[in-house]
């Protein structure tokens, strides 16, 4: 049961292109000096604390409090997780050889599907209960990121009636003063990785513009399937 639930989410995330050794566009100059695990941990916790508000909250869909709170849960990603680091990540080299106006587009379909199907599955949910384990910092845990920090959590949810649980790693950089996601490993999975390699063998029998359209549809379904479940009758 405990794989059931690790499979089921990663299929979800992977489902369009998702391990490779190597990342090309980043700058490490820029990136981790000075790293403070404690405040790392401590914007986790706020921001998982602020995802755990909302979850409380149940507004009807289309009125100006639904629209508000979906505002700040994109608010609160967009703070939380390195969007940029992830895309250039995933495309390796042919992040260099897409046109500025694709990759602006890809970036923004990666960022909303993560946003509308990863974020739903770990973040937003009700279900689970967490507690953090251990942390503290790495050495090149991704080529192009030379030290970041660590933060591993313990998950106990509940998969159809029944209790499962799975560690869930965090992995934080520091960009530009702040810190943020750049990867996470469920049970020893890379969710970074498995995206690139998915990405690099679908790159070779597919244009980034057929990429985009499956993503596209991925997010789609998602959102039905979400519609279809905040629209059902509760059952008596």
């Amino acid at each position: 049961m405990k794989k059931s639930l690790v499979i089921i989410i990663i299929c979800w995330y992977f489902g369009v292109f998702a391990q490779a050794s190597a990342t090309e566009g980043s700058n490490p100059a820029a990136e981790n000096s000075g790293l403070d695990v404690a405040v790392a941990m401590k914007l986790l916790e706020t921001k998982e604390q602020a995802f755990e508000r909302l979850a409380n909250t149940n507004p009807k869909k289309g009125t100006p409090k639904y629209v508000a709170k979906d505002k700040e849960i994109k608010e609160i990603v967009e703070e939380l997780i390195d969007y940029r680091f992830m895309s250039e990540y995933i495309m390796g080299k042919k992040w260099n050889e897409t046109s500025e106006a694709k990759k602006e587009e890809l970036f923004n379909k990666i960022k909303e599907l993560f946003t509308d199907v990863y974020l739903d599955k770990l973040f937003y949910n009700k279900s689970y209960e967490k507690k953090y384990l251990e942390k503290g910092t790495e050495k090149k845990y991704l080529k192009g990121v030379p030290e970041s920090i660590y933060i591993t959590s313990e998950i106990q949810g509940i998969f159809k009636g029944k209790t499962v649980g799975y560690e869930l790693i965090y992995h934080i950089r520091k960009i530009d003063g702040k810190y943020k996601i750049f990867d996470v490993e469920l049970d020893t999975v890379s969710l970074a990785r498995n995206y690139r390699e998915q990405f690099e063998k679908n790159l070779k029998e597919k244009t980034v513009d057929e990429l985009i359209a499956n993503i596209d549809k991925k997010i789609k379904s998602s959102k039905e399937k979400q519609d279809k479940k905040e629209t059902k009758p509760a059952a008596k």
